[in-house]
């Protein structure tokens, strides 16, 4: 009968646990939808495309991620997630009008709606398969710094005039980034199911954030390029 009780409270409370990550994951995005629209309707067009703005942002939105360990745990910490989701939502913004504008509004629909259905299908396969995904951990992350690093160098080039960016290039680069956060996905989901008590719906919430919004950046950059092919 103990053992019974055990497995019982154990299973509510991993029950507890997804519910509220997924709420605060559910947060986050509407927080980062917040963040769109005021980009879009608020922000002046001069400042939301201005490079030190953006870079600004950017840098922001890493130092909540690398210290989302802490305030995570805070009682106010869900103030924190609408500001970091926020801020990611308005830095997307020149991404969307750019893809908007060179093939239409409706790819952001098909954007979007590619996400959703891939996110759910990684989301239950990390969370049901009985195969340890551990090993991809380093392959995922020496990927995405190898991204960032990439990313940065160009950014600096075009200081100089210097572009050695095209569509063939894009449609690499972004299709990488699919895969890559495809696989963040399923990893992550697998991890905070087996972290679970270690760590705050929080912070398992921020995780999946990241993968959907980053997952749907990359599947937006994808399907733009090959538009333009």
């Amino acid at each position: 009968m103990t053992q019974l009780s055990h497995t019982a409270t154990r299973t509510v409370g991993s029950s507890t646990f997804f519910a509220r990550t997924m709420g605060y994951f559910a947060l986050a995005l509407a927080a980062a939808a917040a963040g769109v629209l005021a980009g879009i309707y608020l922000v002046p067009t001069t400042l939301i495309t201005n490079t030190g703005f953006m870079f600004a942002m950017f840098a922001l939105t890493l130092i909540l991620v690398f210290t989302a360990k802490r305030w995570s745990r805070a009682s106010f910490g869900y103030l924190f997630l609408i500001l970091f989701a926020a801020i990611f939502g308005l830095t997307l913004v020149p991404l969307l009008v750019y893809a908007a504008l060179s093939a239409g509004v409706l790819i952001l629909v098909k954007a979007l709606v590619a996400t959703i259905a891939m996110f759910a299908g990684l989301a239950l396969f990390g969370a049901t398969t009985k195969r340890d995904l551990t090993g991809l951990g380093g392959f995922l992350m020496a990927s995405l710094i190898g991204m960032i690093v990439i990313s940065l160098l160009t950014f600096i080039l075009s200081f100089f005039g210097i572009s050695v960016w095209n569509d063939g290039i894009e449609l690499i680069f972004s299709g990488f980034g699919v895969l890559v956060f495809a696989g963040f996905t399923a990893y992550d989901f697998q991890k905070i199911k087996k972290l679970e008590g270690t760590i705050s719906p929080i912070q398992a919430s921020i995780s999946l954030f990241l993968d959907f919004i980053l997952l749907f950046e990359y599947i937006l950059r994808f399907m733009t390029a090959l538009s333009r092919r």
